[in-house]
């Protein structure tokens, strides 16, 4: 049964990843900020820490591919809407991604 939770909620957080992907490339970061104005930083804080490399593994999620997707232009416009919370977020980013 935990192959097919694990496969479900891989599914789901993929769709959520890729749909977050989508958002950061397609817009600008004004629109990025106005977006995520209401977000609760420190509930994003504790959902990155629910995952790490190998949980995005047991997930069916390819690391590997979603680093390629995230480029450092991403990181940079990351770091522009989310000012001094951005660094922090961006070290669990990349610790999750390498």
């Amino acid at each position: 049964m935990t192959d097919f939770s694990n496969y479900l909620q891989g599914q789901i957080t993929k769709k959520k990843i890729e749909k977050g992907l989508e958002i950061l490339h397609r817009e600008t970061p004004a629109e990025l900020k106005r977006r995520i104005q209401n977000i609760d930083i420190d509930e994003v804080l504790v959902k990155l820490d629910e995952y790490d490399k190998n949980r995005l593994r047991e997930l069916g999620i390819n690391v590997a591919e979603l680093k390629d997707r995230v480029s450092e232009s991403d990181i940079q416009k990351i770091r522009q809407i989310l000012g001094r919370d951005g660094d922090l977020i961006i070290k669990k980013i990349r610790n999750m991604l390498h």
